[in-house]
């Protein structure tokens, strides 16, 4: 019997393997791992430059700010190291190149400094965050890259990477507004500091429009004025040496002039009232007030530009003329504060000088006054008077009076700053110097310049104005126009009846 033997079966359908399907598999992974690495390194190149970016600025922000600050700082030290270099002769302070600030614009040192620190924390406060926060953001993004293990898909990475710009986005801006606002407070800083100082240093208000009397002792020391004025080469400024005698002493004690301490002074020790002989007082004072009148370059008893500076000087010594001249072009009330304050912090005290002294002496003195009086003085003689009420517009002869104080005025330039008024009927003087606070009565003592107006009739009405020459020995002497028909000189009491009042 034949045994049925069992054979292997024949597989007829013989798998083969599929080269070309394997290839295109091979082919879709490579691109999509080439897609994904692609993608990494654009993340990580956005996400390097916003780092770099918000360093940067921050990075620029802070060195720029620190060298605003430190070019300040160092500016005020060799400002100060040069005000203590300097050395002064006769009072005279050599400054170059320094900018000056009155104490209402000055910067406080600690303010500045605080502001300083204030910034540079901030911005440094600023940057750590940022860039703790951004460490924080890189170190999950090296999850990402092509040696980490971990899968995501492309789409959620992408994802991310916008959030994060996004976010990287807001410090930026943070920071651009944190630049102008630092900037702007720099060019604040700027502006009011030269403001400040411009219009600090400009001012110039030394204009007196307020006219005060002079005391009886000083009046009475007036032939004494006179006598040095005009040995001194200043007869044309009696006036002013009253005005400071005014200010000094008011023409008592034995040193009227407070001039113990001036140069001229060779009799005496020169301290604070060392000086104990009023005519040598008065006659060392005038001294020393002509020189500096000749070194302020004044022109005119009217010129009071250069008779302010002249002032500060006999207040300060002479070495501020040159000083002010050198520095500012002249006298200003800032520039007298400033050089004040200098020689306090050279000298080591408390007090130099007044810094208003020429506001105060020019409360005595009115601008224009011995003009007026010296244009008067040329036309005494002058009779009918045409030429005055011409001049104003009548055509036809009036009483003229009134028209000759105008004429007078308008001829020395008081007509034009308004310090007298344009009028040809004495009420409407009278009612001018009323309006304008500048009327004194009868009992008040005039000073050269001064407008006088008369009561004929004692009825309680001006008929008559005139023009104050000088006040001495109890009277008052007048320069008049309409004076029985001519310009003439007269003298009056001062406790005269017909005294009506005074224009100031």
């Amino acid at each position: 019997m034949i045994k049925n033997i069992k054979t292997k079966e024949t597989i007829k359908d013989i798998k083969t393997l599929d080269k070309k399907k394997m290839l295109d598999s091979f082919n879709k992974k490579q691109s999509i791992n080439t897609k994904n690495n692609v993608q990494d390194e654009k993340e990580n190149k956005e996400s390097n430059y916003a780092i770099n970016k918000i360093k940067g600025t921050s990075k620029k922000t802070l060195v720029s700010t620190r060298i605003k600050i430190k070019k300040y700082r160092n500016q005020k030290r060799k400002n100060e190291k040069l005000i203590k270099e300097n050395n002064t002769k006769k009072g005279n302070i050599k400054l170059k190149n320094i900018k000056l600030s009155t104490a209402k614009n000055k910067i406080n040192p600690r303010t500045s400094g605080n502001l300083s620190n204030t910034i540079n924390q901030t911005l440094s406060n600023q940057t750590i965050s940022q860039s703790r926060m951004l460490n924080k953001y890189r170190k999950s993004l090296n999850k990402f890259n092509g040696t980490t293990t971990m899968k995501y898909s492309g789409n959620k990475i992408i994802d991310f990477i916008k959030k994060l710009i996004s976010f990287v986005k807001k410090p930026i801006a943070i920071m651009n507004h944190l630049i102008s606002y630092v900037t702007g407070m720099i060019i604040l800083i700027v502006i009011v500091l030269f403001i400040g100082v411009f219009s600090a240093l400009s001012d110039d208000s030394s204009v007196n429009t307020s006219v005060e009397g002079l005391s009886l002792e000083v009046i009475a020391y007036t032939p004494v004025i006179e006598k040095y004025a005009l040995e001194s080469g200043i007869g044309d400024y009696v006036s002013l040496i009253q005005a400071v005698m005014m200010q000094e002493s008011g023409g008592k004690g034995n040193d009227p002039m407070q001039s113990s301490e001036c140069g001229f002074n060779e009799k005496y020790p020169r301290v604070h009232n060392g000086i104990t002989d009023a005519d040598y007082s008065i006659k060392v004072g005038i001294q020393h007030l002509a020189s500096c009148l000749n070194d302020a370059k004044v022109s005119s008893s009217g010129d009071t530009e250069h008779i302010s500076l002249a002032l500060q000087g006999y207040n300060y010594g002479n070495g501020y003329i040159s000083w002010a001249n050198e520095h500012f072009g002249g006298y200003t009330r800032a520039n007298a504060k400033v050089f004040s304050d200098e020689m306090k912090a050279k000298l080591k005290t408390n007090v130099y000088g007044d810094p208003d002294y020429v506001a105060h002496v020019l409360r005595y003195y009115h601008i224009g006054n011995n003009n007026i009086v010296e244009v008067a003085k040329s036309q005494v003689g002058t009779t009918s008077g045409s030429k005055y009420w011409t001049w104003y517009g009548f055509n036809k002869k009036v009483n003229w009076c009134a028209i000759f104080v105008s004429w007078c005025a308008n001829e020395s330039g008081m007509l034009d700053d308004s310090s007298v008024p344009k009028f040809s009927l004495c009420t409407d003087g009278e009612n001018w110097y009323k309006k304008n606070n500048r009327w004194k009565d009868k009992t008040y003592v005039p000073m050269t310049g001064n407008i006088i107006f008369f009561d004929w009739q004692q009825d309680g009405h001006t008929d008559h104005v005139g023009i104050v020459e000088k006040v001495e020995n109890g009277k008052v002497f007048t320069i008049e126009g309409n004076s029985k028909d001519e310009v003439r000189e007269k003298s009056y009491n001062l406790s005269s009846k017909s005294i009506y009042g005074y224009g100031v």
